[in-house]
């Protein structure tokens, strides 16, 4: 069962993501969207398959593991298809709804259920294990190197074991008074797990033990009130050689040493999603909907504002392409040196929900409505 405390930050966060929602909807209905401008350049999109796999929303994301696909759904059902041609490889129907999206090695893959239990299905799909949490799931489950990892409502980050569904070891924090309703995931390095928490924190913390390696701010909690006040690190926390990289709602985005936590860059940011970035560049979408791109020691590059109040996902790094979805169901591709648009694809008319994620040519996008697109990056 949730406990009373977590069920009041839960409906805490709820408050403040329909309180967003319902601003937006006011204003968009007072000021329509700005028209797109054409888009330039020989880049493409196209379709290159599609498949119904049940309402989605925020945490719900695909994951490509190896050659494959696997998407959940809010309404219990997880699908695992080919990444080239979308045919199912498995589907398992857990007849509860689920709170976020997937985590897999490849072998096992884990899923959050509503009402406070993870759930693991074997490489078949069938489950494996069912451990209830005692408090509901706020990540999509982490899974690797024998663990699961993942944070729920009550501010305890835990790990279990992947083959058995035992809880391993907790650490936990007192949660700030508001925080934001998001579902984000959690890094990892063989030795570390990588937590963004409610207030702006980043913390690393030991894979073996749970011990805390080191805690570092990257928002600090500003203003005269518990909403104002709200600096949380929106999006996964992403590692890149030896530096970890996240953003705050609100705060900053910042690179620190993963070993240490020492900053090696940060700047003032107001985050609205999750970052992307590679070994030359990071991506990352303001408050406004407006996206940026930084060197990887910083400097701005670019910043590209067509989109803005379209409420973008979060970004993905494709080659010489950053792409993005939007709340109206486009996906919009942008040139990497510049952040002209280059090409514009539409899909079912819903948001798109998390970042894009690619295998090879191929992008995939996930609605909110529940349908996974697979495009090519012509």
């Amino acid at each position: 069962m949730i406990s009373p405390a977590a069920r009041r930050l839960w409906l805490a966060g709820v408050t403040l993501a329909l309180a967003g929602a319902l601003s937006a909807c006011g204003s968009s209905k007072k000021t329509p969207l700005p028209e797109l401008p054409a888009v330039t350049g020989s880049a493409g999109l196209s379709l290159a398959w599609s498949r119904p796999i049940g309402p989605g929303g925020a945490g719900f994301q695909p994951l490509v593991v190896d050659d494959s696909i696997i998407a959940a759904s809010h309404n219990g059902v997880v699908t695992r298809l080919d990444a080239a041609s979308g045919n199912p490889q498995w589907r398992s129907e857990l007849q509860t709804p689920l709170i976020a999206g997937v985590g897999s090695d490849g072998h096992t893959t884990v899923v959050a259920a509503r009402d406070g239990a993870l759930i693991a299905l074997d490489a078949e799909g069938r489950q494996k294990w069912r451990t209830p949490v005692g408090a509901e799931i706020v990540t999509v489950p982490a899974v690797g190197l024998g663990l699961v990892i993942a944070r729920s409502s009550d501010n305890r980050v835990s790990a279990w074991d992947l083959e058995t569904g035992k809880r391993r070891w907790s650490f936990e924090r007192q949660p700030p008074a508001l925080v934001l309703r998001q579902t984000a995931s959690i890094a990892m390095d063989p030795g570390n797990a990588y937590v963004g928490l409610p207030g702006g924190r980043l913390v690393a913390l030991s894979l073996q033990s749970g011990a805390l390696r080191w805690e570092a701010a990257i928002g600090l909690p500003r203003g005269s009130n518990e909403i104002e006040r709200i600096a949380d690190v929106v999006g996964s926390p992403l590692v890149s050689s030896r530096e970890v990289c996240a953003a705050a709602w609100r705060g900053r985005i910042a690179c620190l040493d993963a070993s240490t936590g020492r900053t090696a860059w940060g700047r003032e940011f107001s985050a609205a999603a999750g970052i992307d970035l590679d070994s030359s560049q990071l991506v990352a979408v303001d408050a406004d909907g407006a996206l940026h791109a930084f060197s990887r020691s910083g400097a701005s590059f670019w910043r590209q504002d067509a989109l803005k109040r379209r409420q973008p996902s979060a970004p993905l790094l494709a080659g010489e392409s950053v792409l993005v979805g939007d709340s109206l169901g486009l996906l919009h591709r942008l040139a990497r040196d510049d952040g002209a648009l280059q090409a514009r694809l539409a899909t079912d008319g819903s948001p798109v929900t998390g970042a894009p994620v690619r295998w090879r040519g191929l992008a995939f996008v996930q609605t909110r409505a529940g349908t996974l697109y697979a495009v090519a990056l012509d």
